[in-house]
């Protein structure tokens, strides 16, 4: 079955990002620690439940005490729904402007606070990659003028999740090689993933790799969502790559000639058709110092949940956490209140490449999508009837290209060794960070911090010449 929404049943009924509002409160140690974090978020979910907004900072910055409320905000509207990173954005927006205005009051490097108080391993080494980019060390005090420029730094991260029992056939057929699973690609690049993957594995060229994907008679695939693809399907793969191989060698009747560089390509061609399944099994136990599944970090709370999660949507929390710290430069046109984003640096601790192109389209892409949640999105609603206004994109203001800065990407690929293949998902954790950042770039570049998204011109306006904006 297939169903094809027009524009306005898109952007009104098939599901949005809900709006929040959050409180938060930090307290620093007399020691320069972090005593206490409190996060209250309600969010506007429409009829609609299961807001995790406040829960996500339980798994960052960890305090000697925590106050996570979440409250979902019913309404005779359309359900809200997982929309990229469910939860994430807002949550850094609010938490990571809270970090920045503590280094300011402090008088510390937001860097070096954040280094302070997080002691993720991953994280640990995207602050030091991040604090020796020249656009940080180089940045310029308060500035005046019409045009002024800022830099804001943000941290974002997302579980590592994936899904037990998918299963992955790798076989040769016909003299190609062509790899099977039940999942599907929505434009995450899963195909890619595969193809490049094997390609590697054989010494071939992606395009030589034959991938067959959303099918249901297919082997066992996992559901297209929550960066869980990639990690699901890589080390099934891997497996079913080397006992084909083995399979190969043992039935071939005749070896590659000595000093041949392409030795599987001959094998493979001369091959009888073998086929291999594998299914995803269970990580290594062996993981990197202070690298350990992130609901051990909440107790009994956080193991009962991850038993909640394997039970009832077939989906694991494996140990440690892809993250993302970006570094983004604007400026401001104090006169119009327009946003211009120079230039972003984002750091990305996600385990090894699969597939280095694609990731760094997936990265960027992100980015984009971040950026048009801190300064253009809206759904504006009819107070009156409910109607979704801005179901239109004459209505609905999105990023072009005039709006896309210069994306810098750099990839941390250590962390992830005890997963076969090394490999993690990247869509979510790499556009969490990106709104508070922004918004940590304006506030250093015009003194005024925006609590409310989109940061619009008119807000912009409005607030330097003190007065709120509608």
């Amino acid at each position: 079955m297939r169903v094809a929404y027009d524009r306005q049943e898109e952007l009104s009924v098939a599901g949005y990002r809900p709006a929040a509002e959050l409180k938060v409160a930090l307290l620093p140690s007399d020691q320069g620690g972090l005593k206490a974090l409190s996060v209250t978020a309600h969010a506007d979910t429409g009829a609609a439940t299961n807001s995790t907004i406040a829960g996500l900072a339980r798994l960052i910055y960890p305090a000697e005490a925590k106050d996570l409320s979440d409250f979902d905000v019913i309404s005779n509207l359309p359900p809200g729904a997982a929309f990229r990173g469910p939860g994430g954005p807002p949550m850094a927006f609010a938490v990571e402007q809270s970090i920045d205005e503590a280094a300011l009051r402090l008088n510390v490097d937001p860097i070096a606070l954040r280094k302070k108080w997080d002691p993720d391993p991953n994280r640990q080494r995207l602050y030091d990659w991040a604090s020796g980019l020249e656009i940080w060390s180089n940045r310029k005090p308060a500035q005046d003028g019409r045009y002024r420029r800022g830099i804001g730094v943000a941290t974002g991260y997302w579980l590592y999740l994936w899904q037990p029992k998918v299963k992955v056939e790798v076989a040769v057929r016909g003299g190609r090689i062509v790899a099977s699973t039940a999942t599907q690609d929505i434009g995450t690049g899963t195909r890619s993933v595969l193809a490049d993957t094997i390609a590697r594995e054989f010494d071939l060229e992606p395009g030589e790799i034959d991938v067959r994907i959303g099918d249901s008679s297919l082997p066992e695939g996992p559901g297209s969502g929550g960066s869980r693809v990639t990690a699901s399907v890589m080390p099934p793969t891997l497996q079913a790559v080397r006992k084909l191989k083995a399979a190969m060698l043992e039935q071939a009747t005749r070896k590659p000639a000595p000093g041949s560089n392409a030795p599987w390509r001959e094998l493979i061609a001369r091959s009888p058709d073998i086929a291999v399944v594998e299914t995803r099994g269970e990580d290594g136990k062996n993981t990197a110092p202070g690298i350990r599944s992130p609901l051990r970090e909440v107790g009994l709370m956080g193991m009962v949940f991850g038993w909640m999660m394997r039970r009832f949507s077939n989906i694991a929390v494996g140990a440690g956490v892809p993250s993302s710290v970006q570094v983004i430069e604007v400026e401001v046109d104090t006169w119009l209140g327009h946003v211009r984003v120079l230039n972003v640096h984002t750091g990305m601790a996600v385990g090894r490449i699969a597939s280095p192109a694609l990731a760094r389209s997936q990265a960027c892409g992100a980015v984009v999508q971040g950026l048009g949640y801190a300064l253009y999105e809206a759904r504006e609603l009819d107070p009156t009837s409910g109607d979704v206004l801005t179901a239109g994109m004459e209505d609905y203001r999105i990023p072009g290209i005039a709006d896309t800065p210069e994306i810098d990407v750099h990839f941390d690929e250590a962390g992830f060794d005890h997963v076969l293949g090394n490999s993690v998902g990247i869509g979510e954790a790499s556009t969490v960070p990106t709104s508070a950042a922004v918004a940590n770039a304006i506030h250093n570049a015009i003194g005024v911090r925006f609590t409310e998204i989109p940061i619009r011109p008119d807000r912009i306006v409005a607030a330097l010449k003190g007065r709120n904006a509608a």
